[in-house]
């Protein structure tokens, strides 16, 4: 029977240790490769390897470079297997993480899911987390809402989504006050 072969990516040597011994535990996966650093990640033997555990935030070590960034790198090697590991589950971050590459998102609190998340990844399913369901589909039915506005109005809106008053909006976009009010006005009728 041939095991699922697993690279853990995480700097911290206690959750290594915990994320090695509960997956090496599961009759069908195994933990293949360790890294601790961005280069062991980035340097690994893809050819070797089934599924990527990969750990949100890296050390200083690593030179700022995140587990979002190394997931989009090796996405971009043809990898496309990457569940993204994390204490964070803040809404930006989520979402950056699945535009770079994640298939799946979990929490370290939800550690006991991962064998099962990594067998779905492995299988090429894409079965969001619970940890992160409700994010994606909170975004996905705004995009849907938004994508009746035109580029212009797309534009004002996310500035404004982004807290930006009307005046800095209009600073920002080279229009005039009016103009901004006249956008949001329009908006607002498209979206209620």
């Amino acid at each position: 029977m041939h095991k699922i072969r697993v690279m853990i990516v995480e700097d911290d040597p206690i959750w290594m240790e915990l994320l090695s011994e509960y997956v090496d535990k599961e009759s069908d996966i195994t933990v293949a490769l360790q890294a601790y650093t961005k280069e062991e990640a980035l340097q690994a033997n893809l050819s070797h390897l089934d599924v990527i555990l990969m750990d949100l935030q890296l050390n200083e070590d690593n030179k700022g470079l995140s587990g979002i960034e190394i997931s989009r790198q090796l996405y971009n090697k043809g990898f496309d297997k990457i569940i993204m590991l994390t204490s964070w589950d803040e809404e930006e971050i989520i979402l950056d993480a699945f535009d770079r590459g994640a298939m799946n998102y979990v929490t370290k609190s939800s550690y006991k899911d991962i064998p099962d998340t990594i067998r779905d990844a492995y299988e090429g399913k894409v079965s969001l987390h619970a940890d992160v369901s409700s994010t994606v589909l909170k975004n996905l039915r705004k995009e849907r809402k938004i994508s009746v506005l035109t580029p212009a109005e797309r534009q004002v809106y996310d500035l404004k989504e982004r807290g930006l008053t009307k005046k800095e909006i209009a600073k920002q976009l080279f229009k005039s006050m009016q103009t901004i009010k006249n956008q949001l006005k329009t908006i607002k009728g498209k979206l209620d």
